[in-house]
């Protein structure tokens, strides 16, 4: 029996770590990846510019990696915010809509305020906190209006390849012999991109369509993860230094604890998000033979 034909895709954001790591792994997973667009290959604030790009590779499936996530430029520049991260979303779910393709966008624990003690699932309610997260939440509602074969993946606290946000650098950084200061207060479920995009790839051939989360297994505080690497690395300990979140120079609140549960693909059988030291240790390797 032949295998069956690649399934057409799309990938917007394709620059950035997750655009990235799709763009590497969805071929391997039977997509065919049409077109891997950046912010300068085509605008998902413009209605039309979205159409044009759908219309010409006619993708079955949409991933949508394309973000404004600056988050405290956020703070400043609130409408660039909601135009990328809200009506961009909107802008991809109605060319979706219009052509019967698949929309699968990525949104972020920063929907939640951080104050719960126990993880947040899909069915927890949202309380976003800055502008950034009112724009992401904002573009899943918006996505969700627009059509009904729509994936919402909530991520977070994401690193990989290339990546220039904070967790992305410390491997870098540490090899290169820097000090790294680093959030000894705050929470988090260090994520790599790569297992990421795997699950996407499974969770876009199913048509349980709806909200869920995808982040590694367990917690730790931004500290110790940077502790985790230099311990792997065989680094002192002491090139980290914990900081209290008051003493960074942050311009938007962040969640203190946005731990998600990633109960929904549990319960589809999709959850084979590996615990954050697994990951980690992985993505170390990774790189020490690119």
């Amino acid at each position: 029996m032949s295998a069956p034909a690649p399934l057409p895709a799309v990938v917007l954001g394709a620059r950035g770590t997750l655009g990235q790591a799709l763009v590497e792994c969805l071929p391997a997973r039977g997509y065919d990846v049409r077109a891997a667009l950046g912010s300068a290959d085509g605008d998902i604030t413009d209605a039309a510019t979205v159409r044009a790009i759908v219309d010409r590779h006619r993708p079955a499936v949409i991933f949508n990696a394309a973000a404004f996530t600056d988050v405290d430029a956020a703070e400043t520049a609130p409408d660039r915010a909601f135009a990328v991260n809200a009506l961009g979303p909107e802008n991809l779910a109605r060319a979706a809509a219009a052509t019967g393709a698949v929309l699968l966008h990525y949104s972020t624990d920063f929907v939640f305020d951080g104050e719960s003690e126990r993880p947040y699932d899909e069915f927890d309610p949202p309380s976003p906190q800055g502008l950034y997260a009112r724009s992401k939440l904002a573009g899943e509602r918006l996505a969700a209006a627009a059509t009904a074969r729509l994936f919402t993946v909530r991520v977070g606290c994401l690193y990989g390849r290339g990546g220039r946000n904070f967790p992305s650098t410390i491997l870098r950084r540490l090899k290169a012999g820097e000090t790294v200061r680093a959030d000894g207060d705050r929470s988090a479920s260090p994520t790599w991109v790569r297992p990421v995009a795997e699950i996407s790839a499974a969770l876009a051939r199913t048509d349980h369509y709806g909200l869920y989360h995808c982040t590694s297994q367990g917690e730790t505080s931004w500290a110790d993860f940077a502790r985790f690497i230099a311990a792997e690395l065989g680094v002192p300990r002491e090139r980290v230094l914990a900081l209290p979140t008051a003493a960074l120079p942050l311009k938007a609140p962040r969640p203190r604890r946005a731990i998600l549960d990633n109960r929904m693909l549990r319960l589809r059988g999709l959850d084979t998000m590996p615990g954050w030291q697994e990951a980690a240790r992985a993505f170390i390797a990774s790189e020490a033979s690119a």
